[in-house]
């Protein structure tokens, strides 16, 4: 088969926006996954603020002005943000769209090599495709990747779309982290409800675990969620459709090889919580940018490939994931009550810290002096514990990445 300029192996968010990004470089591109026209089905949610490369309005199903926090104690905090619900179909339909020059296939890759001036990949059923350039958005763990030296921690969440016989929040409303214990005859580990109200009587609910080393299973979060819900007496009169879900939290950051990796194939899901899609198509034009670029200047794959690392993971954007990898630590190392006040603290900084964390629009300085300020906010004891944690010998190699991100990818 005649050889392209890239090849995108996957068909997820991450995959689509990268096949867009590329087709609108004017690049010959070719999509390769088992079912790459498979409906997404897992809720994605955003900032509004985050989607500042596609048109927010024509990609999201649900906006609310009013997400509300609870963590310690009975009262709720009202965040001055618009949160979004992306509507699956129209996001898809929207990267589909700017990818309409893109060949699609179907077949499961199974290795790449290199070939020449091309990169080959062999499918399972026997298929060899070829390209100058390969990008591997097959998610965690990547198709082309080494295997991970250690389990990571996982994001799990157990949720429901569904008809409630009363709302579990208050009407028009959407809740990002409810950490009420009540319900629960054990505390530990912590977990909270995130929801929305969906409208026309629907409701999505999860009961979600943010991130634990070995993950915590989907029936515990089942059991909470049902636990939960008949404390505030509220019972599901009819489920439209359940979710399960489970994100690695610090997969290893990608290694340059022949193929280039996207998405969460290249650790790009938050290590403090577990958002990627935004982030995947606010990097994607870059990636395609440097591969036409690297094309254009007639470099060799391995070359090819190397630019587009460099513009997945610039030293600014490693330097920034090794504080979020450092901050996950500090959360792992957190009983439930401490996790509580952790999170009263940092919702408790001014508006452009948190949001800076959360949404990675932050300087590297900008990360350490936001730490900074959450270290001094938060009680006496929970800071002791905090420091405690930072200062042990795997945080500190943690935090080498912010003096010599380099190595985190040779």
């Amino acid at each position: 088969m005649s050889g392209v300029d890239v090849l995108v192996v996957g068909a997820g968010p991450a995959g689509w926006a990268a096949a867009a990004a590329c087709a609108r470089e004017e690049l010959q591109v070719r999509l390769l996954a088992p079912r790459p026209h498979a409906p997404w089905h897992q809720a994605y949610g955003a900032w509004v603020d985050e989607l500042s490369v596609v048109a927010a309005a024509d990609v999201t199903r649900q906006q609310w002005d009013t997400v509300r926090v609870r963590t310690v104690g009975p009262g709720f905090r009202t965040l001055p943000r618009t949160y979004c619900l992306i509507d699956n179909e129209l996001l898809r339909a929207s990267l589909g769209t700017k990818a309409a020059t893109t060949t699609v296939m179907t077949g499961r890759a199974r290795s790449v090599e290199g070939a020449g001036d091309h990169l080959c990949v062999h499918t399972t059923d026997g298929a060899q495709l070829r390209a100058r350039a390969v990008i591997d958005a097959t998610g965690h763990p990547a198709a082309f990747g080494a295997p991970a030296p250690s389990p990571p921690a996982y994001q799990t969440a157990y949720g429901l779309v569904a008809r409630l016989s009363a709302p579990p929040i208050p009407t028009g409303t959407m809740c990002l982290m409810d950490f009420d214990s009540t319900p629960f005859e054990e505390v530990e580990p912590a977990t909270f409800l995130y929801a929305m109200d969906l409208g026309a009587g629907r409701w999505f609910v999860e009961e979600t675990a943010l991130a634990a080393r070995p993950a915590v299973p989907l029936r515990t979060l089942r059991q909470r969620l049902e636990q939960r819900l008949a404390h505030r007496g509220v019972r599901c009169t009819e489920v439209i459709a359940k979710e399960r879900c489970a994100f690695a939290m610090d997969a290893p950051l990608p290694r340059v090889g022949a193929a280039v990796a996207f998405g969460a194939a290249a650790a790009m899901v938050h290590p403090a919580t577990g958002y990627q899609v935004a982030e995947a198509l606010r990097r994607a034009p870059a990636l395609a940018a440097s591969l036409r670029q690297a094309l254009d200047d007639h470099r060799d794959p391995s070359d090819i490939a190397r630019a587009a690392h460099r513009a997945v993971w610039p030293a600014e954007a490693l330097r920034q994931d090794t504080l979020y990898r450092l901050g996950l630590e500090v959360l792992l190392g957190l009983d439930a009550p401490a996790t509580r006040a952790f999170f009263d603290g940092f919702f408790a900084l001014p508006l452009d810290d948190w949001r800076g964390y959360v949404s990675r629009t932050s300087s590297t300085l900008a990360l350490q002096r936001t730490m900074l300020r959450l270290i001094r906010r938060v009680p006496q004891h929970l800071r002791r514990r905090v420091l405690r944690i930072a200062m042990s010998p795997g945080a500190l190699r943690t935090l080498s990445g912010v003096v010599a991100p380099t190595r985190l990818t040779r």
